[in-house]
């Protein structure tokens, strides 16, 4: 016995179309850049609040970079204990676990790069002070100059 098949006519389902920018087949967020990027905004602004010296420009890319990675990690953990605590951790898939871990293991780079931990902190705390001693080097230097060129032509007036 064969099965054949006919056409029905159309059952009357209407949907509106989605809406641009939709999130219907988001479940956590973590490969979504527009999530990510509202996450990273929130995690920036207290960032900044704690650490105000990333606000300098020489730390925008970093900062920007840390902020993603920290948001995307945060996303992915609350994604999976929400997930085990509902529904029993069996059911947060593998590749889950993997990518938690990865975003983790980023943004503890990037913020040590950044100094949020002991070393990082200590090492760009060193690297902040060598900065700002070489800038009052340089300023002393360039007094020094300009003092050297005032004595220079005050001794030209005079032997004019």
């Amino acid at each position: 016995m064969t099965a054949t098949l006919e056409a029905r006519p159309a059952r009357g389902y209407a949907w509106p179309p989605f809406e641009k920018e939709n999130l219907v087949s988001v479940r956590h967020g973590a490969f979504s850049g527009r999530i990510i990027s509202e996450r990273a905004a929130q995690v920036r602004e207290l960032l900044l609040d704690r650490f105000p010296y990333l606000g300098d420009l020489v730390f925008l890319e970093a900062t920007e970079r840390y902020c993603r990675a920290e948001a995307r990690a945060q996303i992915l953990h609350s994604f999976i204990m929400e997930t085990a605590e509902t529904e029993g951790v069996e059911k947060v898939k593998a590749y889950l676990w993997t990518e938690a871990s990865r975003a983790d293991a980023l943004a503890a780079k990037t913020g040590s790069d950044l100094g949020l931990d002991p070393r990082g902190h200590s090492a760009i705390s060193r690297d902040l002070g060598l900065a700002a001693g070489l800038r009052q080097e340089r300023s002393a230097l360039q007094i020094d100059k300009l003092q050297a060129e005032g004595r220079r032509l005050a001794a030209l007036k005079e032997g004019a």
